[in-house]
């Protein structure tokens, strides 16, 4: 290979973490795990170095993360913090006073997604009407060098098999004369080479509830890639908390929005390889067929499964610390509010 070749950057994430529909099922063929050809495996040691030893070209911007928080019952708070480097990109923001708590983080890095929003309102009476939103935004967009030319002939093709973990959780409640409602909701989207899907899910506390793709589950799909094919691998995930309050001066509603994406949109690798001649034919491949997929922004080895983050708790747990948080915090702030005003009446 060519060390100065650079392969074409992938395209941007939209905003609304969404990609063409274009779903490809899996094929349902089995791995080529049995016989080894003497054709392949001298190649595939040669595919190996020659990968290792090519310096990867700079992608710029293979890691994302933003969001927002935004109110229209009081003046608006400082801006989110966002920063971004070869391999992870973060975002935080947060705004709270008296009764209002709003909170947005993100976290992109190699393989992993990590998302969370709350917005909460508690007791609040002395505002007749307003908004709350939460939005926390992350993507993966890396282009992986196209070693594979090496070992491919004109017409024939590899089909890769990957997988990818998809967990979140939502909590709404709402209460009180006047109450609006609270929202939550997640969307997650991928595309790898000419395979792609996503998925959405959302709720209402008024009971309301959409869901689409999987979640709490295991994606499984495959991507096809010829002798001049480039791979380019696209992780993108959203995670929004909404409430409001309608006009109704003095009534006293309390409200609670979470939308919890937190470790949850992981790299799995790749399960499985196959090779095809031009006709179509499957070629045999040695049972521990091995490609190195690497990242040419963070270096990261897509091939192998990402890294767990430590300590992660499942999906409910770590929903239910975040509800007990913010509730305890709003109540608080609310009690010491509370003392503020019959002190400042004494």
């Amino acid at each position: 290979m060519n060390c100065q070749e650079k392969s074409s950057p992938a395209p941007a994430v939209s905003d609304r973490a969404a990609f063409p529909s274009r779903n490809r099922e899996n094929q349902g063929q089995p791995s080529a795990r049995n016989g080894v050809a003497s054709r392949a495996v001298v190649p595939f040691l040669g595919l190996i170095l020659a990968t290792m030893s090519c310096p990867a070209p700079v992608l710029a911007g293979a890691f994302s993360a933003s969001g927002y928080v935004e109110q229209t019952l009081r003046p608006q708070g400082p801006a989110g913090v966002s920063s971004s480097g070869p391999t992870s990109a973060s975002f935080s923001q947060q705004y709270v006073d008296g009764n209002l708590l709003l909170y947005s983080n993100a976290t992109a890095s190699s393989g992993n997604l990590s998302l969370n929003t709350t917005v909460g309102m508690n007791q609040m009476t002395d505002w007749s009407s307003g908004f709350l939103s939460s939005l926390a935004r992350g993507s993966i967009v890396e282009s992986v060098a196209p070693a594979w030319h090496l070992w491919l002939a004109p017409g024939e093709s590899f089909v890769f098999e990957y997988e990818f973990r998809v967990t979140g959780a939502l909590y709404t409640t709402a209460g009180g004369i006047g109450s609006a409602g609270s929202s939550a909701g997640l969307a997650y989207a991928y595309r790898l080479g000419d395979s792609s899907g996503g998925g959405n899910w959302s709720q209402h506390s008024a009971g309301q509830v959409t869901q689409s793709g999987v979640w709490n589950g295991v994606v499984k799909n495959s991507f096809t890639v010829h002798k001049d094919s480039t791979f380019d691998l696209e992780l993108a995930a959203a995670a929004n908390s909404g409430g409001s309050k309608a006009y109704n001066p003095g009534s006293n509603v309390t409200l609670l929005g979470i939308a919890d994406f937190s470790h949850t949109l992981t790299w799995l690798g790749i399960t499985g390889v196959q090779a095809f001649d031009s006709e179509g034919n499957e070629l045999p491949l040695p049972p521990d067929a091995y490609l190195p997929l690497i990242g040419q922004e963070s270096g990261f080895n897509y091939w192998r499964s990402a890294e767990a983050p430590a300590s992660v708790p499942e999906p409910a747990t770590a929903l239910l610390l975040g509800v007990g948080l913010a509730v305890v915090g709003l109540v608080g702030r609310a009690g010491a509010r509370r003392q503020r005003q019959r002190a400042a009446t004494k």
